[in-house]
């Protein structure tokens, strides 16, 4: 399986960029509030790059036709 950056090099080699995650709004940091103290993680949805390429054979990480875990991206529905 490609890695992402990879991927995400291979799209900048071609002259496009990748998407921008709609989770982090392309910073890879998620901010999150802890009692009452505002905090910061690293985004879930793009492992802290700032660009997701979602998982060309699934939406959710589960195959559409058998409801297993997708092969492709091992059920995180990015290929990660």
């Amino acid at each position: 399986m490609v890695t992402t950056p990879a991927v995400i090099d291979a799209y900048e080699t071609l002259g496009t960029v990748a998407p921008e995650c709609g989770e982090c709004e392309g910073t890879g940091m998620v901010t999150y509030f802890h009692g009452p103290y505002e905090r910061e993680r690293e985004c879930d949805r793009c492992h802290g790059l700032g660009r997701h390429l979602p998982c060309p054979h699934c939406t959710d990480g589960t195959q559409p036709d058998t409801g297993g875990t997708c092969a492709t991206c091992d059920g995180y529905a990015s290929p990660w």
